[in-house]
């Protein structure tokens, strides 16, 4: 298989001296187990295809997120009736509608 762009070429070389500068820095040791060899397989994977973060999920409407704290996580927003919302992270209680 021959790969233009060296990217997998290019990705080894970018995880190998993120490792030897964290032995450097005496962050690693020199030994390596199955962790380590698991956590250097998985930084090369990331650097040719990386983790895409999930879309915000659960989220109320703007305008609806706790006035205190910002919390828009509709599982933290506890509503205690049609008027009023409850925000779990800070105990904040406001009206439902700013």
């Amino acid at each position: 298989m021959k790969n233009p762009k060296h990217e997998l070429a290019d990705a080894i070389r970018d995880v190998t001296a993120s490792v030897q500068k964290a032995i450097d820095e005496g962050y690693r040791s020199r030994a390596i187990d199955a962790d380590d060899l698991v956590e250097v397989l998985l930084a090369i994977a990331d650097r040719l295809d990386p983790p895409i973060e999930p879309p915000e999920q659960n989220q109320v409407a703007p305008g609806l997120a706790c006035p205190e704290c910002g919390e828009a996580d509709a599982d933290r927003l506890i509503w205690l009736d049609d008027e009023f919302v409850q925000c779990d992270a800070c105990g904040t209680i406001y009206p439902s509608v700013g």
